[in-house]
């Protein structure tokens, strides 16, 4: 089930946003660093309620009664971009691979779709998410751009920011 997100549902995000940034496979699949990752409920909390404020979305998959990934949409605040906004997203570990980021992703685009003036979908993703590629790619999304090497890991390691669009019209 996909529901708005509340600020009830800032723990489970955290606990999410803790799991992928820990874990050696999915790493470096944020740009964040483990430490970086917000650990105050608080402001996790005033994250969400700020973003639903501004009529940006923020929704979240729930399965076997907890949440197990989560969307976020922010539109561009300038007037010469508001006619588009960026998407981040996360899943569980043991919920991936079952269709849910396609659903959450559909979701999106049937939310931004009955947006005011509403016409692109942006997203940054690390070239070495390629399941999470493929899915944009699955779904309509287009690559606008590379920045080689933006991402520089802990270990010295280096990935590149792929910019990827959805066109709403």
């Amino acid at each position: 089930m996909i529901r708005l997100a509340s600020g009830w549902d800032a723990k489970a995000i955290m606990d999410i946003n803790n799991e992928i940034t820990l874990s050696e496979a999915t790493t470096k699949f944020f740009i964040s660093s483990p430490e970086e990752v917000s650990c105050n409920l608080n402001e996790e909390k005033e994250k969400i309620e700020k973003n639903l404020a501004k009529n940006n979305l923020y929704a979240v998959y729930e399965a076997d009664g907890k949440v197990v990934g989560y969307l976020v949409f922010k539109r561009y605040e300038y007037a010469r971009l508001s006619h588009a906004g960026s998407m981040g997203m996360g899943i569980a570990e043991g919920y991936r691979n079952r269709g849910i980021g396609t659903r959450l992703i559909s979701f999106l685009i049937d939310w931004a779709r009955q947006q005011d003036g509403l016409e692109k979908i942006c997203l940054g993703v690390v070239s070495a998410n390629e399941r999470a590629i493929k899915v944009y790619r699955r779904m309509g999304f287009v690559e606008e751009g590379r920045q080689r090497s933006q991402i520089k890991y802990e270990d010295g390691s280096y990935s590149n920011d792929i910019m990827m669009a959805y066109m709403l019209h």
